[in-house]
């Protein structure tokens, strides 16, 4: 029991962490990518002792490189103690009695770099996984250490998407295959299509994909320069405001908007969950989906936040609801829908949206106007 109550601290801590992380930090950018990393590099801590490791990846591997270039990225997130015992890196190793662990080698190929079409073969999983073969965790130093043993690697040849790697490389042999799949094509659009589909819309413009893979090759795969050619593109511009809202950044927005204050405790992140998100805690190495159709069947919880967290009905989080409307509206006019839609959905109301909220007003009593039209 006191080993289960542990976890579960430690489970509510790392959810509250990345919560209040992405409501009060002012680069809202840095923390959407530390999000659409932690997805694309996704960990479950449900798995062994990944709920102890996961806040080092967060912060030694997600938040370090999330703006940086892709390859650094991906490189320590091959090292990281928690994908190490996800991916089961640690049980990679040179053996007498059967191959090595292909796990994490079919991943990396499959869901960090390439992507399924991305037209790597069996042999080309068989052959990266022995280049990570002797990898282990140090049990003698502390669980978060990772140390590279000699006798456990597969020193011989090996061949990787057509490129030899000579024998002998040892831990150089990670730095080769690194090299190697970042270089191919396949990554560059694979990674190209995952952030436009994140930043633009589900099904990814053709033309944008190829402008950012072009960028991702050029540079070495700098995210910076990613982002600057998504959000200077006028596919971006055309497509603005038809992606659906996940869980997270949908709860995130909703308590920025409104100017909640929060520490995030249990009763917040329970919302999450009931929503369908409860973060870091996705069984399979592909995260969390970025497509629509998923989240549509908790769209009730949704409604539901938003009229408690309006209504402060939300333990722990309290929203000054007079004081928004009062800083927002016209004070001929403080209860005016289009002034509030304007600013919480970005764009001016429709007329028939203005008519059905005025409708929505009139039968409300006074005391409930405010909180319920911001609901």
């Amino acid at each position: 029991l006191a080993f289960e109550f542990k976890r579960e601290v430690v489970r509510q801590d790392i959810i509250r962490h990345a919560l209040l992380q992405a409501v009060y930090s002012k680069r809202q950018l840095f923390e959407r990518m530390v999000g659409f990393w932690s997805d694309h590099l996704n960990i479950s801590i449900d798995k062994g002792d990944c709920i102890y490791l996961k806040p080092v990846d967060d912060r030694t591997v997600i938040r370090q490189h999330a703006l940086g270039k892709f390859p650094k990225l991906l490189r320590e997130s091959a090292l990281s103690p928690a994908m190490l015992v996800y991916l089961d890196g640690a049980e990679n190793k040179k053996s007498s009695r059967g191959g090595a662990n292909e796990n994490y080698a079919r991943e990396l190929l499959e869901l960090h770099t390439m992507g399924v079409d991305g037209g790597y073969t069996q042999a080309d999983v068989t052959n990266v996984a022995r280049c990570l073969t002797g990898y282990q965790l140090n049990k003698r130093a502390s669980r978060d250490q990772v140390q590279f043993v000699s006798e456990l690697h597969d020193d011989g040849d090996k061949l990787v998407l057509g490129k030899k790697i000579p024998a002998g490389g040892g831990a150089k042999d990670l730095d080769s295959v690194i090299e190697i799949v970042c270089s191919h094509p396949s990554t560059a659009c694979y990674i190209a299509k995952k952030l436009v589909r994140h930043f633009v819309a589900d099904e990814p413009p053709a033309s944008l994909v190829k402008a950012l893979a072009a960028d991702f090759t050029r540079t070495g795969g700098d995210i910076k320069s990613m982002l600057q050619t998504i959000f200077t593109s006028s596919e971006f511009e055309q497509n603005a405001g038809n992606k659906v809202k996940r869980p997270f950044h949908y709860i995130v927005s909703s308590l920025r908007a409104t100017g909640a204050d929060t520490y995030a405790h249990e009763e917040l992140i329970e919302y999450l969950t009931k929503m369908g998100q409860g973060l870091f805690q996705y069984p399979t190495p592909d995260g969390y989906p970025e497509e629509p159709a998923p989240w549509l069947g908790t769209l009730l919880w949704r409604w539901n936040f938003a009229f408690a967290l309006t209504s402060n009905q939300v333990p722990r989080v309290d929203v000054s609801v007079t004081k928004l409307v009062n800083a927002l509206a016209k004070k001929d006019d403080l209860m005016h829908p289009g002034l509030l839609m304007s600013y919480f959905v970005g764009r001016d109301a429709t007329k028939s949206e203005l008519k059905t909220l005025d409708k929505f007003l009139s039968t409300l009593p006074a005391e409930a106007k405010a909180s319920s039209l911001l609901a």
